[in-house]
């Protein structure tokens, strides 16, 4: 057995001891109870160990594995938390039968679906049960789904084009030379026709866009001796990089403010010297600082518990377990009262949730803003 089979093993197995545990309590005790329904494609990977939903079945498998860990905070809670998981295999068939389930439907907080369809198939329910749910970790940004009872751990890439303004005019009181270099891809799109549409707001801006193409126009928008701005709104990583070079010529611009996006950290070869040299800030849904003391203990547990290293998905799974179970005994049960909570920062990232721009449904509206420094990422130090 290989080891992903193995460690996929050990998940079905927890999911399986939990449940049965926690079901031995007495029915007409006071408890929250949270229910879990993810594509873990269980079955699928395990007969094939390369499917092609092996990615998606990693990634909710491991953020299952922090959320339990996370589970382990609530252990001496007052009110018991008694967890369903379910497999969801993403078919859409599977996904409606467990909606018919009792529990299911008598559930506190749901966490997923992870797909936009999911996400569709939720409403109905939701306005019927009136039951929140979690979309985890992809964000749904091309889908307006006008459900109030849905909660984005992290938040539409339009609405980063209101979190770059906002940061920008506090940084610079209202004033400020911005561009928006715009890349070939939709969700490149997205994110530039929200800056350009906030003009209004912010009068004291100069806000241009330029397709990526044409990089080299950039310097017929720069005003020199003022704040300039440039937004590289791709996540191309060869036309990313040949835009940063052009504008690290420093006999063409001096002292711009660049910002990117976090897939370029997932780039092949990102250049990060360039990034550091033009003092790049990468807007990003979420940050794990390694040396913190709180992420290495969860560390150390995941290793104990899996006999593995943590993923990004198990530490968000960990973090927003602490989060969203926290504001269910925070709120008494009543998550309609999240939006009026404080930001919170359970581990390394900060949570504040808020409605979607011209939308029902909910989201975190906290982001960070990274930069490398002698090759480290670090983050900003969040002001408010």
């Amino acid at each position: 057995m290989n080891k992903k089979i193995a460690l996929l093993a050990i998940v079905i197995f927890a999911i399986s001891f939990l449940s049965h545990a926690q079901n031995t309590k007495d029915s007409t005790e006071q408890k929250f109870l949270i229910t879990v329904a993810m594509p873990f494609c269980s079955q699928q990977v395990l007969a094939e160990p390369k499917n092609k939903n092996l990615a998606l079945s990693n990634a909710c498998r491991q953020y299952y594995e922090g959320l339990v860990l996370a589970m382990d905070s609530f252990r001496r809670a007052e009110i018991p938390i008694e967890i369903k998981v379910y497999d969801t295999k993403k078919d859409s068939g599977i996904f409606n039968k467990i909606l018919t389930k009792k529990e299911v439907q008598n559930s506190d907080l749901i966490i997923g679906p992870v797909l936009k369809e999911g996400n569709e198939k939720m409403i109905g329910f939701c306005k019927k049960y009136k039951i929140y749910h979690i979309s985890p970790f992809f964000t749904l940004s091309k889908s307006k789904i006008e459900n109030p009872y849905l909660i984005s751990a992290y938040p539409d890439l339009g609405y980063y084009g209101d979190y770059f303004l906002e940061k920008i005019d506090e940084a610079g009181g209202g004033t400020g030379n911005i561009t928006v270099i715009t890349g070939k891809e939709s969700n490149d799109k997205l994110i530039s026709a929200r800056i350009l549409s906030l003009k209004s707001k912010y009068p004291g801006f100069t806000i241009n866009s330029l397709d990526i193409s044409k990089y080299n126009d950039y310097r017929k928008l720069y005003k020199p001796g003022g704040q300039n701005h440039v937004i590289i709104s791709c996540e191309t990583e060869f036309l990313v990089g040949t835009t940063l070079k052009y504008l690290a010529d420093t006999t063409l611009f001096l002292d711009l403010q660049v910002y990117g996006f976090r897939k370029w950290l997932d780039f092949k070869t990102p250049n990060i010297p360039l990034m550091e040299q033009l003092n790049v800030k990468i807007i990003s849904p979420y940050y794990f600082d390694y040396s913190d003391l709180g992420v290495k203990q969860f560390i150390e547990k995941y290793r104990e518990r899996y006999y593995t290293e943590p993923s990004e998905y198990s530490l968000a799974g960990f973090e927003q377990g602490l989060f969203f179970i926290g504001s269910l005994f925070e709120n008494h049960g009543n998550l309609g009262l999240i939006t009026k909570q404080t930001k919170n920062k359970p581990l390394c990232n900060w949570y504040q949730i808020r409605q979607k721009l011209d939308q029902k449904s909910l989201q975190n509206s906290k982001l960070n803003l990274l930069y490398f420094e002698e090759g480290i990422l670090k983050r900003l130090v969040e002001t408010n």
